[in-house]
């Protein structure tokens, strides 16, 4: 269990430092990349360590991946037989 967890928070750890680095590609400017990557990691760090402890990695990611627009599963609709 402990190592999907530590996949879990890599996965949203990655996601703000992927997105400030392909910003600070594009800038063009070497210094402005390592100020985005680092401003990344420091981001993903708090967000994934407060995903963990307020939500779940687990809990999060089901929320994600669930499909809650699935007519089987639809509660409200007007067909009843």
């Amino acid at each position: 269990m402990w190592m999907v967890t530590i996949l879990y928070w890599f996965q949203v750890f990655f996601c703000p430092v992927l997105i400030l680095g392909i910003t600070g590609l594009f800038a063009g400017d070497q210094q402005i990349l390592i100020i985005l990557l680092t401003a990344g990691a420091i981001t993903g760090c708090i967000l994934a360590q407060y995903i963990r402890r307020k939500i779940g990695l687990s809990v999060f990611f089901a929320r994600l991946y669930s499909n809650d627009q699935d007519p089987k599963n639809d509660n409200t609709s007007d067909t009843c037989q």
